[in-house]
């Protein structure tokens, strides 16, 4: 079993959203994170189901418990973020959802499962505007962002938005669509980090056996560990800054976002942020 994740995308705060009913619901969650060899997991309810001036509260609640059931699980506290839902927020509630230090914070960002990617875009930038860093939650269940040779998403990691493949959706829990995105993600560098987008029993981290099917299908193991630790790891240590390029024009891949970032000397997360590796040249389709 592997050990040392960073799981950036659960649902664990108890009786807010669609997560954990109580809290005995959240331990055995937390629990269930754990075995799966997370230390580290930031609480990440759905904005619109919770009042952000609470997550506070709510996760010191969380931690104390955790630490009375002797569960070593550490939670920092966040949100998921619905792009609809963005301009509604104070700057004090932003910040209260945010990651990372001042200057490079950034915000769990929901990519619509209804695929109104214009209002994403235009989320992300308002957010970009006001100086936050962009993660992108479960890009590869917003099918219109693969449109176009993936033209939605490469204009999002061009502008420096980091995207979080859910380790459901690369084992098939959404879809075989968007297992296939997620694959194609990782195979070409797409994806920027691994998290669980856990609820409960009936829908648990998995992050170890996501590993193991993306390594399946070609991903190096370090770069595969890479995702679900180091990164996150680095992204809640040193955060995250949006990038604001002039002249337009998108990246091929992460590949060339990261020598763009060196020559603007804009920061990407983790100590290699390049996801670039050697693969073959095409990973054979998954099956349902």
């Amino acid at each position: 079993m592997q050990r040392g994740f960073v799981d950036l995308h659960v649902h664990l705060l108890p009786g807010v959203d669609d997560g954990p009913p109580d809290l005995d619901a959240t331990l055995e969650l937390a629990g269930l994170e754990v075995a799966d060899g997370i230390d580290t997991a930031t609480a990440t309810p759905h904005v619109a189901s919770v009042d952000v001036c609470e997550i506070p509260q709510r996760v010191a609640e969380v931690n104390a418990a955790l630490r009375a059931a002797k569960i070593p699980l550490t939670v920092e506290g966040g949100g998921e973020l619905a792009a609809r839902g963005a301009a509604r927020l104070t700057a004090t509630e932003l910040d209260l959802i945010a990651h990372g230090p001042p200057g490079s914070r950034w915000i769990l960002l929901e990519a619509p499962l209804d695929g109104a990617i214009h209002t994403l875009h235009k989320a992300a930038d308002t957010l970009r505007s006001e100086g936050y860093g962009i993660v992108l939650a479960h890009p590869e269940r917003c099918h219109p962002l693969f449109d176009d040779d993936m033209a939605g998403l490469r204009r999002e990691l061009r502008l420096g938005s980091l995207a979080q493949v859910s380790s459901s959706s690369v084992l098939g829990l959404h879809g075989i669509r968007a297992r296939r995105n997620a694959v194609r993600m990782l195979a070409n560098g797409c994806a920027g980090l691994l998290a669980s987008d856990a609820h409960g029993p009936r829908r648990p981290p998995s992050m170890t056996q996501a590993i193991e099917v993306a390594t399946g299908f070609g991903l190096d193991p370090a770069q595969a560990h890479a995702l679900c630790a180091e990164r996150p790891r680095a992204l809640l240590r040193e955060g995250l800054r949006p990038r604001l390029l002039e002249g337009g024009g998108c990246c091929e891949d992460l590949r060339e976002l990261t020598r763009e970032a060196a020559r603007a000397d804009v920061y990407v997360a983790g100590r290699e942020p390049s996801l670039a590796r050697r693969l073959p040249p095409a990973l054979p389709s998954p099956s349902a």
